[in-house]
């Protein structure tokens, strides 16, 4: 592939390509405010109440409990989202949304009522029963390397006991399956993707942003399937034109986590039977998301 290629532009701007990385700094910042936050809570909590500053009371032993805590982890994490929301909601508006900035549309129509109406056409339908096939077909692969991956698989599956335990919470639960799909994808296929298509050509912008969204969950294991997950969240809404596609199905993969039954993975046998059928039915289900677009595209 000529390197001409990867750019939709013959004059790239280095201002979009910085754009694209600039908002993972901002994460960053957003992270270590809601840590610090939480500590100076917890620690004035502690002078408040009269305790004396001994070594449980030091700012260590709160930063650790901090983490440890359930109820204070779920808190955090909504607060954290929150933040996501606001910042790069305001971010993806003022730079893309405002003025139909993102769409082609030779009508007033506005960038809420466009997306509004693309959600309507592609059948919601289709995007939460692909986002529970995409769970199941990540769940059987991620079954099927498990033995060859143990100390890799510790790690991820605390992460999951953490949401999906009896220590869980709602206000956890909560932040996960409906925040933090909204907030990550107004970052990563709102702003992010945005910039990338300014300068890269699709693929190229799609699978960038991919790999950042891959990269942020840090967790080798979570992070290969964020990649995977990022790409497809990145393609439906590019095709479609709105993130407001890519945030239902988002919504739908982290959801389906509480709804996969273990018997689907009994043996090697269920488990490939369930992998194949669920990639089969999601492939099916994004293809029809994405034919709206190619039928509409066809009509004009």
């Amino acid at each position: 592939m000529q390197l001409s290629k990867l750019f939709n532009t013959q004059n790239p701007n280095m201002k979009y390509i910085w754009f694209m990385f600039l908002p993972i700094l901002v994460v960053v910042a957003i992270q270590y405010a809601v840590v610090i936050g939480d500590v100076l809570i917890l620690f004035v909590g502690n002078v408040v109440s009269g305790k004396e500053l001994d070594k449980e009371a030091s700012i260590e032993f709160i930063m650790n409990s901090s983490y440890n805590q359930p109820m204070n982890l779920a808190y955090m994490t909504l607060v954290q989202y929150l933040l996501y929301i606001t910042v790069f909601g305001i971010w993806f508006y003022k730079a893309f949304c405002k003025d139909n900035k993102l769409i082609d549309i030779s009508d007033s129509k506005s960038c809420f009522a466009y997306a509004k109406d693309k959600l309507l056409k592609v059948k919601t339908l289709f995007l939460i029963a692909g986002g529970y096939a995409a769970q199941l077909f990540v769940d059987g692969i991620l079954t099927l390397v498990e033995p060859y991956f143990k100390e890799q698989f510790a790690q991820y599956g605390k992460m999951v006991d953490t949401i999906t335990g009896v220590s869980s919470s709602w206000v956890l639960l909560f932040a996960v399956i409906v925040v933090a799909p909204i907030g990550e994808e107004l970052l990563f296929r709102g702003v992010i993707q945005s910039y990338g298509l300014k300068n890269f050509a699709p693929v190229l912008a799609i699978g960038l942003q991919g790999l950042i969204f891959g990269l942020y969950h840090g967790n080798i294991i979570q992070g290969i399937y964020a990649f995977f997950m990022g790409v497809v969240l990145g393609f439906v809404a590019y095709k479609t034109g709105t993130i407001l596609t890519s945030i239902v199905l988002h919504i739908s993969v982290n959801g389906s986590l509480l709804l996969v039954p273990e018997v689907l993975y009994e043996g090697t046998g269920r488990t490939v039977t369930t992998t194949v059928v669920a990639g089969a039915v999601f492939a099916v289900m994004m293809w029809l998301v994405v034919r709206e677009k190619k039928e509409k595209e066809t009509k004009r």
